[in-house]
């Protein structure tokens, strides 16, 4: 029963997502199915309410999504935002402009961190004439790349971890899917941008792009250096009302309108539903109920980490159910077996209806799911096939 839940409660979120019901009601008949198919429902529904509400975590995360709104409202109300696009578009591509503002952001880890670069990207977007789906799937594709390179990312620490190898030594091998990403997202953003790409539209102002970017990159290095996350945004923000010297009433009606509550309620959901996975086994049930068909080892390979990574909806459940799990089991030590499970968890991850940062960034441009996904799986399968045929090519015979 817990197997038929967790995959009756995903099909139920996608279809419902599909259909743009809102994202919490959504979650929340996905949460109440995988509760209902375990062992004590009631039970489960208030152990996972239990620990989201005490888990410092959920404050910290909804609190500093509503701050990440605050803080996109306060640089377009006071014109900064605009004054810092005009001056980036004197300065680099209109390609490269929109990949540049979601990968910046992506150096900040944290779930949802997708809808900081959301407004940033809106007004070159509008002006090419995108449409929604395509400002989606522009922001979740390019934020995400440093999985494959960031030595500060939290994904890859945990699975060098897991994996109890150098940290370097893993990037290493995970670097050229960096080429990949990259690769992927300007040839499929070509398909929507096509010969609207403007370079140097503008004059070459430096001290208005250094002023425009203070706010954000004292906020990511803040954060970098280990400053939560809601206290650097505060920083950003207040940098936000000193640089335009913004009068204290006025300041105070931009925090109370800049906050989109519907974006935080989606934070609190996804946070909610984590739990439920967590409490109810459901993640670790599928697991064990495809490996107790005797599939051959290369399917579970491939499509475990895959359903894992979209049924948990964080790269760092995924892995720390996909690695204790599967290596041991298979006794497999090469960096290259490890590679294509991490590689199947991010991608499960990228395209997952419960993906956080897809989640807020389709709420923010109000864009429909289906036809980001129009975009967003092809993507997702071309990098995962990549991944698959490059570490099978290096690796050698990896399978036993």
């Amino acid at each position: 029963m817990p197997v038929i839940g967790v995959v009756v409660a995903f099909l139920l979120i996608v279809a419902l997502r599909l259909k743009n019901v809102d994202f919490s009601l959504s979650i929340l008949a996905g949460s109440a199915v995988i509760a209902v198919t375990s062992v004590g429902p009631l039970e489960v529904i208030i152990e996972a309410g239990m620990r989201t509400v005490t888990d410092p975590t959920t404050l910290d995360i909804c609190v500093s999504v509503a701050l990440i709104t605050v803080l996109g409202y306060s640089l377009k109300e006071t014109s900064l935002m605009t004054e810092l696009i005009y001056g980036l578009r004197g300065l680099l591509p209109s390609r490269v402009l929109l990949a540049l503002i979601p990968a910046m952001f992506g150096l900040l880890s944290m779930p949802g961190g997708a809808l900081m670069s959301a407004p940033f990207n809106e007004p070159e977007a509008e002006r090419l004439g995108l449409r929604p789906e395509h400002k989606t799937y522009i922001n979740v594709w390019f934020r995400h790349l440093w999985y494959w390179a960031s030595p500060i990312s939290p994904v890859p620490i945990l699975a060098a971890s897991l994996f109890n190898m150098n940290l370097n030594g893993f990037l290493a091998a995970q670097l050229p899917m960096l080429a990949v990403v990259l690769g992927v997202g300007f040839l499929v953003s070509s398909s929507f941008i096509g010969d609207r790409v403007r370079v140097g539209v503008g004059p070459r102002n430096y001290s208005e792009v250094a002023i425009g970017l203070a706010p954000i990159l004292v906020t990511i290095l803040l954060s970098v250096v280990g400053v939560p996350v809601w206290a650097a945004l505060v920083v950003g923000i207040a940098m936000v009302y000193a640089i335009k010297r913004v009068p204290a009433g006025r300041a105070l009606r931009m925090v109370r309108d800049g906050v989109r509550w519907d974006i935080a309620a989606s934070a609190a959901s996804m946070l909610f539903f984590r739990q439920v996975v967590a409490v109810s086994g459901s993640a670790r049930a599928l697991f064990e109920g495809v490996a107790a068909l005797g599939i051959p080892f290369i399917v579970v390979v491939v499509l475990v980490p895959l359903l894992v990574g979209t049924i948990s909806g964080t790269p760092t459940m995924g892995i720390g159910i996909v690695f204790p799990l599967l290596l041991p089991l298979y006794g497999a030590s090469g960096v290259h077996l490890a590679s294509i499970l991490y590689a199947g968890v991010i991608s499960g991850y990228l395209a997952s209806p419960m993906h956080l940062c897809l989640v807020l960034t389709n709420s923010y441009y109000k864009s429909e799911m289906g036809r980001v996904y129009w975009y967003l799986v092809p993507s997702v399968a071309a990098l995962y096939v990549a991944n698959l045929i490059y570490h099978l090519v290096v690796g050698g015979p990896i399978f036993p």
